[in-house]
């Protein structure tokens, strides 16, 4: 799965199908973790805090080269014509055609053909469709979950991939929720180490950094 997927995928009730956190923070999260992935996969890049208030975190393309996954060459080709922008402006939810756009839907279908998820369509006071994203197999939500747990819980070394992971769910103030444990300030802390240290690569750090700016000016209407 990709992180985004993976990330999607632990803002879900297992049960309900329902989001546990809210769209504004969960949009800019899913732009993210596709803008880490393609980093991480040596396609674009960030410009570094060190290029000043005007030039820092903005996207630059490395690569054109297909990475085989539908959802990521999409986004590779729409930063393509965004290239030299700054992340929070791709990724916002009140900015122009964003590329989280569609992005959720397109993702909780996805873990649904997989078998991941099972997708119930309903109707709200007999009158308003619903539709709930309910997990069909959890085979994939445990083994992302162990994953992170041995991460924060266990102090075990952690893949860039899960660093991300934890980071963006640190970014959203979703990471106890993720990893239910009862030392929850334990589980903070070690995901603030893990995404500030040297852990996380400085475009991670960047993305992340935006992700966070990018929730909170949503949630408060700008």
């Amino acid at each position: 799965m990709l992180i985004a997927e993976e990330f999607l995928l632990l803002c879900l009730d297992e049960e309900t199908g329902r989001k546990s956190i809210s769209g504004e923070k969960i949009d800019p999260a899913l732009g993210g973790a596709l803008l880490v992935e393609l980093a991480l996969m040596e396609r674009i890049g960030i410009t570094s805090d060190e290029e000043g208030l005007r030039a820092r975190r903005r996207i630059s393309i490395t690569s054109t080269k297909p990475t085989d996954d539908e959802v990521l060459d999409a986004a590779l080709g729409y930063l393509v014509a965004k290239e030299g922008k700054k992340i929070q402006d791709v990724i916002s939810p009140m900015s122009w055609k964003p590329m989280t756009k569609d992005l959720r839907k397109k993702l909780l279908s996805r873990l649904a053909e997989t078998g991941v998820l099972e997708e119930r369509r309903g109707m709200a006071l007999g009158v308003f469709p619903t539709t709930r994203w309910p997990v069909a197999d959890p085979a994939a939500e445990l083994e992302v979950r162990a994953r992170l747990r041995s991460a924060l819980v266990d102090g075990l070394t952690p893949t860039e991939r899960t660093v991300a992971l934890i980071g963006l769910l640190h970014a959203t103030g979703h990471v106890n929720k993720a990893v239910p444990y009862e030392d929850k300030k334990l589980v903070r802390r070690r995901a603030k180490e893990l995404t500030e240290g040297d852990w996380a690569a400085k475009a991670v750090k960047a993305v992340i950094d935006s992700v966070h700016a990018a929730g909170a000016a949503a949630a408060n209407g700008g």
